[in-house]
């Protein structure tokens, strides 16, 4: 057996088998481990349910919690796989690890273990049990145990702040947008120009030196643009032929605020949108519909049509990169991406014409002019400096390699150079849009019908939002998910 912590098992006073470090300490009391398990429990905030142990020992602790918190996950942690081998020689721990509400890890594997089981929406806080004698016989991984879990839990965090801030607007956008989405007609005969080079129109600021390129060679063109970017082509008089809008903030309004009657333009909104952009868009007569992009409640709608819904992928949450997609899955072998700087440039957050323009303009006076009001923005997050002209931050960079990382998962070929993306792909055209005839009184009535255990996924965005608020902190899961489970169902 590979060389392991543990050297054997020895009985206690009361006739339980606890194994025995290499050191000569034991996890557990040699007297009465079940005893002081149970002085453990009883010591615990009776809120938590998810348990990080860190060493297995008998497994009697583990064993106890699972009894008492029936709703409980835990992860148990040792130095190595072989370690878990050793303990598995006991039939009581192998019979113990067969429990499907127990992960083991080792220490290679602790970031992703915590990453891929723990849901605060679900569980709420983490506890981390820490067994004295396992930490002093591991004590020279004591920096690096610390550093999985502190890296698992930033990036569980910034996901469930996420998902606490937008849980109750995305809940309620998908639910108007899928009311909207039963009274229009998916535009099932596109047929874009693939001959066309597809551009794609980002907001950064290097879109105003491509301004008059994409006007001179507009008929070689057929423009996805972002919503961001939207307004700075109409003001030039450039109509996109799509426009694709991922924001479920009620800023998204802004980008479609101008008279225009753009007839040949399609626009798309992720299911999570903004709904009150694509109301008002809808009610001015023009073209719109519905694409998904990942939200669990968007892809149990696109279950409910048969998997019809046009899906895009958005990496990190960028709507550049649901344009790509876009692009890809309708078929063009070349296509080009302006204003993705992901970096400020000159000061510059975004290009010319956008809502922060008129926003920030019209707000500026002597004391305070729009330059500052940018100054500001610009400097919310710490710089990192590119360039002479250029600076960034850590999202812009996590934006920009999560861009990359999208093109080499897909083994693109493309190049990056005078602020253009050049991309080629001989990725075959796909079927778009469906015909899909849902009535919306009928979807609802299809989730009032589910099971909580068939519709809890789908409920956690929302369920982080509740958990925010602090007259709900002493409520339970099961409270949560009755609440969350309420207000889809009755939402009209």
């Amino acid at each position: 057996m590979a060389d392991t912590i543990y050297s054997s098992f020895i009985e206690t006073k009361n006739g339980s088998q606890i194994p025995l470090l290499k050191s000569g300490r034991t996890l557990e009391s040699r007297y009465n481990p079940q005893k002081e398990a149970e002085n453990i429990i009883n010591s615990l905030d009776s809120t938590y349910s998810f348990f990080l142990i860190l060493g297995l020992g008998s497994g009697i602790l583990a064993e106890e919690i699972l009894k008492k918190i029936d709703t409980c996950k835990i992860i148990i942690l040792e130095k190595s796989q072989a370690d878990f081998d050793f303990l598995k020689t006991n039939q009581n721990i192998k019979k113990l690890l067969t429990n499907e509400r127990i992960i083991t890890s080792d220490i290679e594997n602790l970031s992703k273990a915590l990453i891929n089981n723990y849901l605060p929406a679900k569980y709420g806080s983490l506890k981390i049990i820490e067994q004295k004698n396992w930490l002093l016989e591991n004590s020279e991984l004591k920096n690096d145990i610390n550093m999985s879990i502190q890296n698992a839990i930033n990036q569980i965090s910034a996901d469930f702040s996420v998902q606490s801030h937008f849980g109750k607007i995305w809940t309620t956008n998908i639910l108007n947008n899928i009311k909207l989405f039963s009274q229009i007609t998916p535009p099932s005969s596109f047929n874009p120009d693939l001959s066309k080079t597809a551009l794609v129109v980002a907001a950064g600021p290097s879109l105003d030196s491509k301004i008059t390129q994409i006007t001179e060679k507009r008929n070689q063109y057929y423009i996805i643009s972002t919503d961001t970017a939207f307004s700075t082509l109409l003001k030039q008089g450039i109509e996109s032929d799509i426009v694709i809008s991922l924001d479920c903030q009620s800023v998204s309004q802004n980008h479609f605020i101008h008279k225009f009657n753009n007839k040949n333009t399609l626009f798309l909104f992720d299911l999570c949108g903004n709904f009150s952009a694509a109301k008002s868009l809808y009610q001015k007569g023009q073209n719109i519909s519905y694409f998904i992009s990942g939200h669990p409640l968007s892809n149990l709608f696109n279950y409910y049509c048969k998997n019809k819904m046009l899906k895009l992928e958005s990496g990190a949450g960028t709507v550049t990169i649901a344009a790509l997609d876009f692009a890809l899955q309708a078929g063009f072998n070349k296509i080009e991406i302006f204003g993705a700087d992901f970096a400020y440039l000159n000061g510059k957050s975004y290009t010319k014409a956008t809502y922060l323009d008129k926003l920030y303009n019209s707000t500026s006076n002597k004391l305070l002019n729009s330059e500052k009001i940018y100054d500001k923005l610009l400097f919310r997050t710490e710089l990192t400096v590119v360039d002479k002209n250029k600076k960034s931050t850590k999202i812009l960079d996590s934006y920009k390699n999560s861009l990359i990382n999208f093109l080499n998962q897909r083994n693109l070929s493309f190049e990056y150079k005078n602020d253009t993306y050049f991309i080629s792909s001989n990725k075959k055209p796909e079927k778009l849009f469906e015909n899909i005839n849902i009535k919306y009184s009928e979807f609802i009535s299809f989730l009032s019908e589910l099971k909580d255990s068939e519709i809890e996924n789908l409920l956690l965005p929302y369920i982080s939002w509740l958990r925010n608020k602090p007259e709900n902190s002493q409520l339970k899961y099961k409270d949560f998910l009755q609440l969350a489970h309420s207000f889809i169902v009755s939402y009209n």
